[in-house]
């Protein structure tokens, strides 16, 4: 603390000896000092002066020293990605709390904060503490961030039956070590603790595995894996007896496996033929009567778990079984006609399977109607009445009928309709034949797009007839609008006239249905096009000698876009205008040569018509020179014109000054004494 003297004398004298005494059993002697107090309390300091003449005078003040805040925190170690929680138990008046992490994350000011560590490892954590007073001082603590395990495992899918292995392939940081697992195998079995179990599951499926390891710091980790134990495929097929020389028809019936699907089989027919492992249902045709012991082996998708099943199958005579048809367009009926036969006895039913879903039929001669275009593969089984059977499968085709469609415009009177042909049809077939009807009464077009002019304005139902190469058909209208076309016309307050010729143009366009939107203006002067409907402009004419013709047009669109566009023909004729011009010699003369010479310069003049400015004129075209017969200040000017009235004029002022010679004596001496005073030019 520093302590400085300020004391004064009254009488002009000066201070020699200072005495503090700071109420701590400490003193000084010297005039400003510093002490340093030991304990926080208030402290009555004195100070004792003394002047030079031995005067002395004290003074005594309360001096306040407040306590230091003494800093201090708690913590328990946690495990990375844990919110570390600190606990301050700092004592004094704390008024503001200041936390360093040692992460170099920001300062933290609240006083029981919770911070979590991106990293495990030791930090140096500082708290800085500051009391009401303002006095402060901080401590630091190391703080432990433990490290956590990686979980894993790796395994084996097997087959239901089958032991499944685990194989634990965890791992810690080497500051720590795994002391503990736990397995939780998802068929709510016992929990495992090995390191690297085995499990069998009594039911296929797919399991969800846990494993939960823990470190010697108690930090733990989970691994979650799905497992499976796949059941096999349950093979199951059907037939029925057949007859000899006919195939046997099996369907296979196999279910399939609960996880995943049935990907392989293999039939053996029992009568030594090679077996069959491509086909799902199969015919298959015995060389002689009997029964035969049939097996179906089936494979799952997932590491090929089977299943067998045995059957027998007795083989007796067949019919043959066959059918006729005409394919079709869609929506029409097909009618299906059966011409089985058989060697012996008769055929007592039959089984129609028409491709498409549908029930099946049994009638003999059945009609079927399908829904949708393709090709269906239809199946007949002819019965004998010794319920031997035969199958016979023939693709039959529903052809697509076409999809009719069409893109026009709306167009303006005049401009030919362009109608480009849409039309679709499914891939199996080609569209054949278009006819166009435009509403007009025109003829009928069989091209495939079309282009086409209507001869008035109005609205028309256009329709499209398409033909596939099958005869398949479809139609479709639409309406399209032959818009009018703006109606232009202008006109101009002047149509000829002197450069330049300023004039005003008033649009008189019109439309009779709609409105029209848009004007364009190109005057014919190369001057830029203008969009308003009414205008003003000022057309000129360099050429002195000739008229210059302008040809203006006006372009007008209306809101359906259709565009109009109307030119005068040299509609606006401007006349040449003179430059008149002249020179004069001298401009400035005397009365003794009052003669000037005259030289017209104007370019494009036909008529001329000369002021002299002292009353006389002239109509020549250059009149030479000109006498004058006074002194004076005249102007000359030279009015010219053209065939077409236009005029132009020009000036030249010329000075006609007094000739005067003075000769003045020396023995002239106006002095009133009688004597030369008067000078005379005589």
């Amino acid at each position: 603390m520093q302590l400085s003297d300020i004391s004064t004398t009254i009488n002009g004298g000066n201070l020699s000896y200072w005495h503090w005494d700071f109420d701590d059993g400490d003193t000084a002697a010297m005039q400003n000092t510093w002490h340093t107090y030991v304990t926080c309390d208030t402290f009555n300091v004195k100070l004792v002066v003394t002047s030079n003449d031995g005067c002395k005078d004290s003074t005594t003040k309360a001096v306040i020293v407040n306590c230091l805040p003494i800093p201090n925190f708690n913590t328990t170690p946690v495990c990375k990605n844990q919110a570390m929680v600190f606990t301050d138990s700092s004592t004094g008046t704390i008024s503001t709390w200041k936390w360093d992490f040692g992460d170099n994350s920001a300062i933290n000011t609240s006083s029981n904060p919770s911070y979590t560590y991106a990293n495990s490892g030791i930090y140096n954590v500082s708290l800085t503490v500051t009391t009401s007073d303002g006095c402060s001082d901080s401590i630091t603590k190391p703080v432990q961030i433990y490290y956590n395990p990686v979980a894993g495992f790796s395994h084996t899918d097997v087959c239901l039956g089958d032991t499944m292995y685990f194989n634990n392939t965890s791992t810690v940081d080497n500051s720590s070590s795994i002391a503990s697992y736990l397995w939780v195998f998802g068929d709510n079995s016992a929990t495992g603790s090995l390191q690297n179990p085995n499990h069998y599951y009594s039911a296929q499926g797919t399991y969800s595995v846990t494993l939960v390891s823990t470190t010697i710091d108690g930090c733990s980790n989970a691994s979650n894996i799905q497992v499976n134990a796949f059941d096999a495929p349950g093979s199951a097929f059907s037939f029925s007896n057949t007859c000899l020389l006919d195939s046997a028809l099996f369907t296979n019936t196999t279910s399939s496996p609960t996880i995943g699907n049935t990907a392989n089989w293999s039939w053996d027919f029992g009568d030594g033929s090679i077996m069959n492992t491509s086909a799902w249902n199969l015919n298959h045709l015995y060389s002689a009567p009997g029964n035969y012991q049939v097996t179906l082996i089936t494979y799952s998708s997932n590491l090929a778990c089977s299943d067998t099943l045995q059957d027998s199958i007795t083989v007796f005579p067949m019919p043959v079984a066959n059918f006729v048809f005409n394919n079709i367009c869609l929506n029409q009926v097909m009618n299906f006609n059966d011409s089985s036969s058989i060697l012996s006895g008769n055929i007592a039913s039959w089984l129609w399977d028409f491709g498409d879903a549908s029930a099946l039929v049994i009638t003999q001669n059945p009609g079927h109607t399908y829904t949708n275009p393709g090709t269906y593969i239809v199946t007949l089984i002819a019965t004998s009445n010794n319920n031997c059977k035969d199958t016979i499968t023939k693709s039959v085709v529903v052809h697509p009928l076409p999809d009719a469609e069409f893109s026009a415009l709306n167009v303006c009177d005049g401009s030919s309709a362009l109608f480009n042909d849409l039309s679709t049809i499914l891939a199996t077939d080609t569209l054949q034949s278009w006819f166009w009807d435009f509403g007009d009464g025109s003829a009928i077009s069989n091209n495939q797009n079309n282009s086409h002019l209507y001869s008035a304005v109005g609205s028309y139902t256009i329709e499209l007839l398409v033909i596939s190469n099958f005869g398949c058909l479809d139609s479709i209208s639409k309406v399209r609008v032959v818009n009018p076309n703006p109606v232009v016309n202008f006109t101009a307050s002047d149509t000829l006239g002197c450069e330049p010729l300023c004039i005003n143009y008033q649009n008189l366009s019109f439309i009779s249905v709609g409105n029209n939107v848009t004007w364009l203006w190109n005057l014919g002067d190369g001057s830029p096009t203008n969009n308003s409907q009414d205008l003003f402009h000022c057309y000129t004419n360099d050429s002195v000698y000739s008229i210059i013709s302008y040809t203006p047009a006006l372009t007008v669109t209306s809101d359906s876009g259709c565009v109009s566009t109307l030119s005068k023909n040299n509609y606006i004729n401007v006349y040449p205008q003179p430059d008149a011009n002249f020179t004069v010699q001298p401009q400035t003369t005397t009365i003794i040569d009052p003669v000037v010479s005259i030289s017209d310069l104007t370019i494009g003049g036909n008529y001329w018509y000369w002021n002299f400015g002292d009353g006389d004129t002239s109509s020549a075209f250059n009149p030479g020179t000109h006498t004058y017969q006074d002194t004076s200040t005249y102007t000359i000017t030279l009015i010219t014109s053209t065939q077409y009235n236009c005029i132009d004029t020009a000036y030249q002022t010329i000075i006609i000054e007094p000739d005067f010679i003075f000769f003045i004596p020396n023995t002239f001496s106006p002095n009133d004494d009688g004597i030369n005073d008067f000078f005379s030019g005589k």
